[in-house]
């Protein structure tokens, strides 16, 4: 009972000490294998958990300076400059785009925000954990310093791999792209990453990588040891002024800390971000004379701009990183500090465990379950719920084939706002799924409908026609202007016309269904029906394909919308050149 008592109470005084990032880790004795990796895998949650919320909270502050910051970065350095400051460019963005539209594109940036948060909270702590257990400090002190410093430059390296694409989307979302006229364009978030893959392919996505790297695995330096450096002079001066635990720090002093952190990680690395948001946001090759590399880019803005060029945007960056980081950091401890320890609550089984009201409310859901058994389950419901259980299939089976076809189709080939693309594939899906759903519908009832009026009481060789015509008709013969009714009338044509082509080479018989089954028999057992079984496909492969060819060359507008997209993509596409990127790599 004594080591259990000792067991809790060292867990409960780890989960009370929020002020060292490094030293949150609960302490290790007295624990199994088993509550190791538990312990492990809980404080990997909390750190994405909380990193994620904190980021966001982070990014919602930041992000009106990020847009400023981006647009002041790229302006073109063969046009004049557009804004004279940051005070300017937030007048005159304003004034554009009004408030709303300063906010624009922050749906990337605040899945990076999570991302990077997150990531660069685990990673930091994983990092300790190694230098732990490499014994260069024992598991239960604080860091040193330098351990610390090493512990962000890892933690930004691994970060920057999953930040560079996000960031990517984000600098070409806060930019407005200018036409000849007047007339401002702004992508959407899916038109930009389908722009991307278009054009650079998948390695596009990581274009600007160079820079990310540098800011952040020295920016990870900066700012987890601008935070820690700060939280130690801290500590120092509480020690002086009173009893005050070594572990213990006012919020103010720990938002003071995140402060100076965002400040040292944004300004001492801020010319490779004013590089990377180049590369990502402007045509380099055109401003570097062909190369698109990092090295290029800085030589060519350093040749035309100097230090101050590298450092254009950058006080409204260390601005906005004060309250930033701030909150940042103090959202991230006070989660961690808060986060529910399960195995140090004390269990009061009586307070749940012996609930009348919650045993009656379970047993009369229990009731409800069992009543509803017996009804699914009674023959005499069978027919009525079989029709419920057609509509379902037919709305379950519609959406899985219909979301993933038009979510492909639609973003990656039609043009538009996101709003306006997921509108078209909820149309679609809908379509689709209350097709089938009400064919299901009208077949199945129909199908209840003649057996119930026929003689014998039995269904008849003609019902499934009959009553296929009728949902024919019903669901898809009134709706000849609806692609998705066309696609689906058309798939069926094709297996209808394979179908019958294969009765008519079969031999009579007996099929493996009762009244039907077998081939229809009309060539017979000669020469003839074997030499059209051993040619038929390879005729009826080239036929079709002779066929659709010549449409396609001669009357493209007969042919089906997306199948001429597809053809056009590869037969007409492939024509055109203008380098070797182009050839090989994507068209132009």
């Amino acid at each position: 009972m004594s080591g259990s008592m000792e067991l809790q109470e060292s867990l409960v005084k780890a989960g009370e000490s929020g002020s060292s990032l490094s030293n949150q880790v609960i302490v290790q004795e007295a624990r199994s294998p088993v509550d190791h990796s538990h312990g492990q895998g809980e404080e990997a949650l909390k750190d994405v958990v909380c990193g994620s919320i904190a980021g966001v909270v982070g990014k919602y502050i930041e992000y009106p300076f990020d847009t400023i910051k981006v647009r002041l970065q790229s302006q073109p350095n063969h046009l004049p400059l557009q804004y004279t400051g940051p005070l300017d460019c937030f007048k005159k963005s304003l004034k554009q785009d009004g408030f709303i539209g300063i906010y624009r594109g922050i749906s990337a940036p605040l899945i990076g925000a999570a991302v990077e948060t997150s990531c660069l909270f685990f990673s930091y702590r994983l990092a300790g954990d190694a230098v732990r257990a490499a014994g260069f400090c024992q598991s239960e002190q604080d860091l040193p310093y330098p351990a610390m410093l090493g512990c962000g430059m890892a933690a930004g390296a691994f970060t920057s791999l999953f930040l560079t694409p996000i960031e990517l989307v984000k600098c070409k979302m806060q930019v407005p792209l200018r036409t000849t006229g007047p007339t401002i364009v702004r992508p959407g978030i899916l038109g930009v990453i389908g722009s991307i893959y278009r054009h650079q392919g998948f390695m596009g996505y990581w274009h600007g990588q160079t820079g990310t790297f540098i800011r952040e695995t020295g920016g990870g330096a900066a700012w987890f040891g601008g935070y820690e450096g700060v939280k130690l002079l801290f500590k120092k001066v509480n020690q002086k002024s009173g009893p005050i635990s070594d572990d213990y720090l006012p919020v103010y002093q720990r938002m003071v800390a995140g402060s100076i952190a965002g400040m040292a990680y944004n300004f001492l690395f801020y010319p490779a971000d004013t590089i990377k948001s180049r590369m990502q946001t402007e045509d380099v090759q055109r401003l570097t004379g062909g190369k698109s590399t990092f090295s290029a880019v800085a030589k060519a803005l350093w040749s035309q701009h100097g230090l101050k060029g590298m450092y254009r945007g950058c006080g409204i960056t260390v601005g906005r990183s004060i309250p930033s980081s701030a909150f940042i950091f103090t959202v991230y401890e006070e989660l961690k500090k808060r986060w529910p320890d399960r195995r140090a609550e004390p269990r009061h089984t009586e307070s749940w465990l012996y609930d009348s009201r919650s045993y009656a409310a379970m047993d009369r859901l229990h009731a409800l379950e069992v009543a509803a058994e017996k009804i699914v389950l009674d023959p005499k419901y069978h027919d009525v719920l079989t029709l419920v259980k057609g509509i379902r299939n037919g709305i379950v089976y519609g959406t899985k084939v219909r979301f993933p076809h038009a979510l492909v189709m639609i973003f990656l080939f039609r043009s538009g706002s996101l709003r306006s693309k997921a509108w078209l594939v909820f149309k679609a899906t809908r379509q689709h799924a209350r097709n089938l759903g009400l064919f299901a519908l009208v077949y199945k009832s129909s199908m209840l409908f003649l057996r119930h009026t026929s003689p014998t009481g039995k269904e008849r060789h003609y019902d499934a026609f009959l009553a296929g015509l009728l949902g024919g008709y019903t669901v898809f013969g009134r709706t000849i202007h609806n692609s998705v009714s066309q696609q689906i009338v058309i798939y069926v044509f094709a297996r209808v016309c394979l179908a019958l082509a294969k009765l008519t080479v079969q031999p009579k018989g007996v099929g493996k269904i009762e009244g039907g089954g077998g081939g229809w028999g009309l060539l017979g057992e000669g020469e003839a029906r074997h030499r059209i079984v051993k040619n038929g496909w390879p005729a009826f492969a080239s036929l079709s394909w002779a066929m659709v060819m010549y449409l396609f060359r001669w009357h493209p507008e007969t042919v089906q919308s997306s199948l001429r997209s597809s053809m056009s993509y590869i037969y007409v596409q492939s024509d055109d050149w203008d380098s070797l990127r182009t050839l090989l790599w994507h068209n132009k």
